[in-house]
């Protein structure tokens, strides 16, 4: 599932004023409290419209549960914030992707010898 997001200045400066960090910091948290903030403030909906509420941005994070699981959602929302120059640019999403499957291709190498 791909979603579409989208930031701008204002919705960064709410997420800021909200959590009392710069963006940066804001992505040091990874829980689903902090995830539905971002979805719900980055999130271009069906409509085109910029910005759902705490029940769609719940619910979409339950879809996209179903397919994918929560370090990607991080990842994709990581990807648009670099996208929109929220975050440096030099910040390799790609190689972020990269280290990701790795680690779950050496944790399922594990299990498997066990």
């Amino acid at each position: 599932m791909k979603l579409n997001f989208k930031f701008n200045a204002t919705k960064i400066e709410e997420i800021e004023k909200s959590k009392g960090t710069p963006i940066e910091a804001c992505l040091d948290d990874s829980t689903i409290s902090n995830i539905s903030m971002f979805v719900q403030k980055g999130l271009v909906d069906e409509n085109g419209i910029h910005g759902v509420s705490k029940a769609v941005a719940m619910s979409t994070i339950d879809e996209y549960l179903k397919e994918s699981d929560k370090e990607d959602l991080f990842i994709d929302i990581m990807e648009a914030l670099v996208n929109d120059g929220f975050l440096s640019r030099t910040l390799n999403i790609q190689a972020m992707r990269e280290m990701k499957k790795k680690k779950s291709e050496e944790i399922t190498k594990a299990i498997k010898k066990m």
